[in-house]
């Protein structure tokens, strides 16, 4: 009987040492809706594990439009790039707290974003007009 319980203590502490703490990286990949926006605009992000994310922004009237780009971790400043290499406006120093990502602007402005994790609606998805410049 002793030699069972030695054997299942070990292995629970075999299994409880092999779990890890997920990273920044591992939390940031989901899907994001902007808070402490207007009733007219909105935004929605996600992070993929392959480095890729997806932005879906309404400002004013009509449908969400989609970017699409790569964006890399670097300690805890994120950046990004548009598919046609368009760098974002500014790195942002982020923190994951539950269901709540934070990101800092790290421009001279230093405007704090903060997004709330959702799943992205499929109509947003379904009815998004695609943009391949980020640029006009």
């Amino acid at each position: 009987m002793k030699r069972i319980l030695y054997i299942a203590i070990f292995g629970l502490a075999v299994l409880t040492g092999c779990q890890k703490e997920p990273t920044l990286a591992d939390m940031l990949c989901s899907e994001w809706r902007g808070s402490d926006l207007s009733v007219d605009a909105g935004i929605y992000m996600k992070f993929s594990s392959d480095g890729t994310f997806e932005l879906y922004q309404k400002m004013g009237t009509g449908p969400f439009e989609l970017r699409r780009g790569r964006w890399t971790l670097s300690g805890n400043i994120l950046s990004g790039v548009y598919n046609d290499s368009e760098p974002w406006g500014s790195s942002y120093e982020i923190s994951v707290k539950g269901k709540v990502l934070t990101l800092v602007a790290q421009d001279e402005g230093g405007e704090v974003n903060v997004y709330q994790k959702v799943t992205i609606p499929k109509v947003i998805k379904e009815g998004c007009n695609v943009v391949v410049k980020s640029q006009p």
